[in-house]
């Protein structure tokens, strides 16, 4: 009997993408180790299991020249490089259709000069998308999209984001797009064409966040790093039991060890009024230890899989 499949998603979110996106700026700007040092961090905590990992780029990180390297090695160690957009607005919900139109195609363009290729995968910054978003994508030529967070904690992680944002206009302290994608599809599926909660024929490939069945509970690395390694094990063995496929999303932060001296100055302060993701403040060697632990579990029962081939393979069935 064939094994499901598990994929790592990770959004590249640099401090410079997150925080320049929020109008805010650091003495002496940001330093680039951060990309650097966690695109290293991340390929040897993934060699153990041979995965290659769906990357989720902000355009912007394109344009630094220490990055270009990088990036290229990626793509060409088999990484897959999707478009998380230009610039990182964390209300990109609320933007034009011109505007988001201009997001996607600018990472598109950078992407496609950088490493060859042009992306077939997006994620919206903070899962932050409408149903607005489907034909743009279609037109601009994407295979999927993977910005639909199914759980039903929406609405406190919504109300959370917002209160922890209470310094940033009101786009900005939005996340997780439409309510009704809290009760989207658990597996990877075809979108209607004009609703990426819904299944039908006309829409784009959708690969949720994975959640546990039932209560729908989130999990991803954040939420590790929150809860622990006892109660994901839990979550995973629902979700195991179900047969359902895995999209266990991560973020650079979780690869980047920010107690080195080159990035004292760089992450406003508790009270800034921003949010600040746990990654920044907890130990390297503890949060590899932590992934660790679930990943080695996922991969006793999954295959790993790029989201682009798995969405390949999808349209190919």
């Amino acid at each position: 009997m064939a094994r499901p499949f598990a994929s790592i998603s990770i959004d590249v979110d640099t401090l410079a993408s997150i925080y320049k996106g929020q109008g805010l700026t650091r003495p002496g700007g940001y330093t680039y180790l951060e990309f650097r040092s966690g695109m290293e961090n991340m390929t040897r905590f993934f060699e153990k299991w041979n995965i290659k990992a769906t990357l989720f780029m902000v355009g912007n990180d394109f344009k630094q020249a220490g990055n270009v390297p990088v990036i290229q090695a990626m793509h060409q160690a088999g990484y897959e490089i999707a478009n998380h957009s230009m610039n990182h607005p964390q209300g990109f919900r609320w933007l034009s259709a011109p505007e988001k139109e201009a997001e996607i195609a600018a990472m598109g363009a950078i992407c496609k000069q950088v490493t060859g290729q042009s992306p077939v995968g997006f994620r919206s910054p903070g899962w932050n998308i409408d149903d607005a978003a489907i034909p743009l994508l279609q037109k601009a030529g994407y295979l999927y999209d993977s910005s639909v967070f199914p759980t039903l904690l929406m609405p406190v992680m919504k109300f959370a984001h917002w209160r922890s944002m209470s310094a940033q206009p009101k786009p900005v302290r939005t996340t997780m797009g439409q309510i009704n994608y809290m009760a989207a599809p658990l597996r990877p599926y075809r979108t209607a064409a004009r609703s990426l909660a819904r299944r039908g024929s006309g829409g784009l490939l959708e690969f949720p966040v994975s959640v546990s069945p039932l209560l729908r509970i989130p999990f991803f690395a954040t939420f590790l790093l929150f809860s622990g390694v006892g109660f994901n094990r839990l979550l995973y063995r629902s979700i195991r039991a179900r047969g359902l496929p895995i999209n266990f999303q991560m973020h650079l932060s979780d690869f980047v060890d920010y107690s080195l001296p080159e990035f004292a100055g760089q992450m406003p302060s508790g009270n800034s009024g921003t949010y600040l993701p746990q990654a920044l403040a907890a130990p390297l060697a503890k949060k590899l230890e932590v992934f660790g632990a679930i990943i080695n579990a996922i991969a006793q029962d999954y295959d790993f899989i790029t989201l682009k081939d798995y969405a390949q393979r999808m349209a190919a069935a």
